[in-house]
């Protein structure tokens, strides 16, 4: 029972708690696990470092023989050495540089993500925020709707109206009705799937349709994506360097002991030096590899550039265009359209305009009002692929 009381309270807590945009992206960086998973790939660059600085391990080869007489019989060393292959040539401090590049890269990369996360829940924020708009558009619909029905039941009691007009708004009634179920479920929906890709627990929404962010400007120079391609394709220089490095002779040295043929028992000390000779395989396949990866990457650079570059001047173009609708539809439309439905209700309650004429201004007023909503979501959508690309300003 305690257990009960003790989630619905933390239920009523958390509804309590109104929050902005700002504050479910702070806690969506601290709990997504989409980006937590990124945040593991790119620590798991460390260990990538780490093994590019160590020295490669030693060999060691023992022999034994066994001894055999008349007298006695046993094991014997015969021969001991241990060899260390050397990291010549700068392919060591190669492959460090190819693996600090890669490590940066992938912060880049990390970086387009929290973007792309940023952008999603500012979309789906105002989303949410434009659904609750509709809802409260509508309700206001019923509401003065739900006064006309009183009015035209009441006339029609009297004998002054018709039983059309009377069916007729009981029918707009319940359309309305039934519209706004379906924008509340799907409100919720939104708002589940928001707090799913946040991580976080559902709480109350805070914010304004209404309240345009400037949309400022992104340099190209700046996108992270582009970044992680640069260093990407940097880190492939070093290691076709490296590749380079591991073409030529790999040398070896080590320490050789040997018993005596001769005097048993006794050993013979030496230094060994080994190399492998490179005439019939030059890590021509690593190489080629390395430098066709690279011309990918260079590629994909040069495509993402252009696309980016189109989409910013896109998404420019369309919010201007929109902002521009927005304060057509403000300072001529919809004043009109209100004092039109004002007039047309005084009218209908006069007897100077039939039920149909009022109809068609009271939804033409409200579907209006619906056109204006619509147009804030859409330069919040765009303003949310802004942030995909350039981040949160």
């Amino acid at each position: 029972m305690f257990s009960r009381f003790y989630i619905v309270f933390l239920l009523i807590i958390g509804f309590s708690y109104a929050a902005t945009y700002e504050d479910i992206l702070q806690q969506a960086f601290e709990n997504s696990p989409y980006l937590k998973s990124y945040e593991y790939k790119k620590k798991a660059y460390e260990g990538k470092i780490l093994s590019a600085k160590q020295t490669y391990n030693p060999e060691i080869d023992i022999e034994f023989g066994r001894l055999v007489s008349q007298t006695e019989s046993g094991f014997a060393l015969t021969s001991f050495s241990i060899s260390q292959q050397l990291r010549l040539w700068g392919e060591k401090d190669f492959a460090i540089k190819s693996a600090v590049l890669q490590k940066k890269a992938e912060e880049y990369f990390f970086q387009q993500q929290r973007n792309i996360l940023a952008g999603q829940i500012y979309q789906i924020f105002y989303e949410i925020l434009f659904l609750d708009q509709q809802i409260k558009i509508r309700q206001k619909e019923l509401e003065n709707l739900q006064k006309l029905y009183s009015f035209i039941k009441e006339k029609y009691e009297l004998g002054d109206a018709l039983l059309i007009d009377v069916l007729r708004t009981e029918k707009d009634i319940s359309l309305i009705q039934l519209e706004i179920q379906k924008l509340k479920s799907e409100k919720q929906a939104k708002e589940s799937y928001l707090f799913a890709i946040a991580g976080i627990n559902p709480v109350k929404i805070e914010g304004n349709l209404y309240q345009l962010n400037p949309l400022g400007s992104i340099s190209v120079q700046d996108i992270p994506l582009l970044n992680y391609y640069k260093l990407l394709i940097k880190s492939y220089d070093e290691e076709i360097k490296r590749q380079k490095a591991l073409a030529k002779p790999q040398i070896s040295v080590g320490l050789v002991a040997e018993e005596d043929a001769e005097e048993l028992g006794k050993y013979e000390f030496g230094i060994g030096i080994s190399s492998s000779i490179p005439v019939f395989y030059r890590n021509q396949g690593e190489i080629i590899s390395a430098v066709n990866r690279k011309k990918q990457l260079i590629a994909k650079e040069k495509q993402y550039k252009l696309q980016y570059q189109a989409q910013i001047e896109s998404i420019t173009n369309q919010y201007k265009v929109l902002t521009d609708q927005i304060n057509k539809l403000d300072k001529t439309a919809i004043d009109k359209i209100s004092q039109s439905l004002q007039l047309a209700l005084s009218g209908y309650k006069e007897g100077t305009i039939t039920y149909l004429e009022l109809s068609s201004l009271r939804k033409q007023y409200y579907q209006t009002l619906l056109y204006k909503a619509q147009l804030y979501y859409q330069l919040h959508k765009l303003y949310g692929e802004f942030i995909k690309i350039g981040g949160v300003k």
